[in-house]
């Protein structure tokens, strides 16, 4: 189904495509409720390897229809996600009206935004959910037919996406089955599980030495009958053997099991081994996912010791050669990766001296830090909010020569439902807020510094924080207004 066919349903009668004309043709294989008021709530979403880009998403934004903020940041993060687009409901009733900056942002996005007939409460989300999913599932029995569109829409997967990972989403949620690669030696290298709250257990079955070997075995997982089938994959021209193992609960048909070979070569071929073979690449990916059992297993694999505390750096560069590699060197056993827009490296904790004096920045670049943490959930926590918030750090702490998990937490702290102090109101002068920012958030409190940076004498910049304390009538002494006070200044830069 595409959005064509989509938009011809009963239940679709007068919906409107106010953004993405150009996207019609694209597949439809899912659509999902997502009515969430905070954009950090949406930023909790798995940001890979679930959203393969053919996902609409149904809301009313009901509880931010009059803050056209939000809905932007929340656009964006579902952009991150892959999301296809939006279908809007009870516009003229909840959300007065669509505005055209959220129109022009989707359209930049290239994401469809679909409005539903305005004025009509009585619309509900089931009617199109169960239309879309009955079209979409009565499509198994002709896979042969769409094996072309479905490699089409997997080769055209964003290049900063593990796409074999994806492709076995699309394909996963396409036959309602799941899907693992292995290597010669019976290890998993990418899986895909349907529901996803089995994989453990499919993944204990693999390790049995009995598992079953002909094709659709009947076995018993969680008191529920599943068919499994295991089968080489014919790829001779790679260097190593890989197989499928499949796990449904209705047996696969020859002509499906030989289509779903044929797709999961073709991806392998397309988009290469190293896919499969990077250790390091699985194992962010994995983190990145909430796959926690599968980034133990690799670190384990690179020699990195689990129960002991670790160091994980990010470096950002818009252009340019990767900066960790010289930190590399200073970990004994790590894990290191590098794709279109970041660097990430992990291991056990050390005294790092050298190597992270090496790393330079200009004001293009950015490096994260976070020393002696205890679990890949954190791994998971930091590289979501530096994806989501890489823009605002930047922005909020232009002269950061390294950013920490604290400083993540407090942006995080400063969002839309802040009340900042009215600086441009108590504060007659625009420089004494510029004052104000150098000195709190760029050079930790430092009159020396603030003085150099802004090419002002130590006695002006003294001169200005006794003044500005006097004007916002608050003691920087004090710890809780000093605390207000940056995080105004923070909103100030975030905001303003």
């Amino acid at each position: 189904m595409n959005v064509k066919d989509m938009l011809k349903i009963p239940s679709m009668k007068g919906a409107r495509v106010l953004s993405g004309e150009n996207q019609l043709e694209r597949l439809v294989t899912t659509v999902s409720v997502l009515e969430v008021s905070e954009p950090e709530a949406y930023g909790k979403m798995p940001l890979k390897g679930e959203y393969s880009g053919n996902e609409f998403v149904i809301t009313s934004f009901a509880q931010i229809a009059d803050n056209l903020q939000k809905q932007l940041e929340i656009v964006s993060i579902l952009h991150q996600h892959n999301q296809l687009g939006i279908i809007l409901y009870y516009v003229g009733i909840i959300m007065p009206e669509v505005s055209p900056q959220l129109i022009k942002k989707m359209e930049e996005l290239q994401m469809i935004l679909i409005i539903m007939p305005e004025n009509r409460m009585e619309l509900r989300y089931s009617e199109v959910i169960t239309e879309v999913l009955t079209y979409v599932n009565s499509e198994d029995s002709w896979l042969i037919e769409q094996q072309d569109i479905l490699m089409e829409t997997i080769r055209n997967l964003p290049q900063n996406q593990h796409q074999i990972e994806t492709g076995l989403s699309i394909l996963s949620d396409k036959l309602k089955c799941s899907l693992f690669l292995l290597n010669e030696e019976q290890e998993i290298l990418v899986s895909k599980s349907w529901p996803r709250s089995l994989d453990q257990h499919l993944r204990g079955y693999l390790q049995q030495s009995d598992a079953a070997k002909q094709k659709n075995a009947v076995i018993e997982l969680q008191q529920l009958l599943y068919f499994y089938t295991k089968t080489p994959l014919e790829l001779p021209t790679l260097h190593h053997g890989y197989s499928l193992s499949v796990f449904r609960k209705e047996p696969l048909s020859d002509s499906q099991l030989c289509s779903l070979q044929r797709m999961i070569e073709g991806m392998i071929k397309f988009f290469g081994e190293e896919q499969l073979l990077n250790t390091s690449q699985q194992f962010f990916f994995a983190c990145q996912t909430k796959d926690f059992n599968m980034a133990e297993l690799l670190a384990k694999k690179a020699g990195i010791r689990v129960n002991q505390p670790l160091d994980f750096y990010c470096f950002y560069k818009e252009q340019g050669e990767g900066r960790l590699k010289e930190l590399v060197k200073e970990y004994q056993n790590n894990l290191y990766y590098q794709d279109a827009k970041f660097e990430w490296l992990i291991g056990n904790s050390t005294s790092i001296k050298k190597g992270e004096q090496s790393i330079t920045e200009t004001p293009a670049e950015f490096l994260f830090q976070a020393k002696h943490i205890s679990s890949f959930a954190i791994v998971h926590q930091q590289m979501q909010l530096i994806e989501n918030n890489l823009n605002d750090l930047i922005r909020v702490f232009p002269k950061a020569s390294v950013f920490v998990p604290e400083d993540l937490s407090l942006l995080m702290d400063v969002g839309t439902n802040f009340v900042p102090i009215k600086l441009l109101q108590y504060l007659k002068e625009a420089e004494m807020i510029e004052t104000l920012a150098a000195y709190f958030l760029d050079y930790d409190e430092s009159i020396n510094q603030t003085a150099e940076a802004l090419f002002l004498h130590n006695n002006t910049i003294k001169y200005r924080l006794k003044k500005a304390q006097e004007q916002l009538d608050v003691s920087f002494s004090h710890t809780s207004s000093r605390y207000l006070l940056v995080k105004s200044l923070i909103h100030y830069r975030k905001y303003c």
